[in-house]
C-alpha cells in the first residue's frame, strides 16, 4: 500500500509529527508550502482574517500527486481553524483514502469536520496539543494512530 504524509507546518510541531508518522508507516512525505510568508506574528492575524472570509491561499506545486497513493495522511496546525495551506491542498486534490492529524495550542475545535467537508471522511484522526509534543507524550498517541491506520487498511 502506498502512503503519503502531507503537512503544513509553521513552527515545526506538525512537521515533527508528520515525520514520525511517515517513519512508522514507511510513507512518502510531502511538505505543503504556502506561497505567502506566514513566519511573522502579523501573518497569524492575517490567516485568521482569511479564515473568516474563506479566502483561499496559493500553495507551491506538489512533488507527489495524492491520487497516486492508496492513503494520504494530512496534517495541519490549528490557528483559528484549519491552516489555509491545508485547506487549499484539500480543495485542489482528489484522494483515495484519508487520515488527518492536527497540532494546536488550545483546541482542535471542528478542524476535522472542516477537513472532511473539503475532501472525504477520514479513516482515522489524531489531535495533539503542542505541550504533548514538547514533553514527549505524543509518541504513544502517534503509535496508536498508526496502529489504527494499519488495522483499517489491512
Amino acid at each position: 500500500m502506498k502512503i503519503l504524509v502531507a503537512f503544513y507546518s509553521r513552527h515545526g510541531h506538525t512537521k515533527k509529527v508528520g515525520e514520525k508518522i511517515a517513519k512508522i508507516l514507511g510513507a512518502d512525505i510531502e511538505e505543503i508550502i504556502d506561497k505567502k510568508d506566514r513566519s511573522k506574528l502579523i501573518s497569524w492575524f492575517e490567516s485568521s482574517f482569511n479564515e473568516e472570509l474563506r479566502t483561499q491561499t496559493k500553495i507551491f506545486p506538489l512533488k507527489n500527486n495524492p491520487i497516486n497513493y492508496n492513503l494520504v495522511i494530512i496534517g495541519t496546525p490549528i490557528w483559528s481553524g484549519v491552516s489555509p495551506p491545508v485547506k487549499a491542498y484539500l480543495s485542489q486534490n482528489k484522494f483515495n483514502k484519508l487520515a488527518f492529524f492536527a497540532t494546536f495550542g488550545a483546541s482542535a475545535e471542528n478542524a476535522f469536520y472542516i477537513m472532511e467537508k473539503l475532501s472525504k471522511k477520514p479513516i482515522a484522526t489524531l489531535s495533539l496539543q503542542d505541550r504533548q509534543i514538547k514533553v514527549g507524550e505524543h509518541k504513544r498517541l502517534i503509535k496508536n494512530f498508526c496502529n489504527t491506520i494499519k488495522d483499517k487498511i489491512k
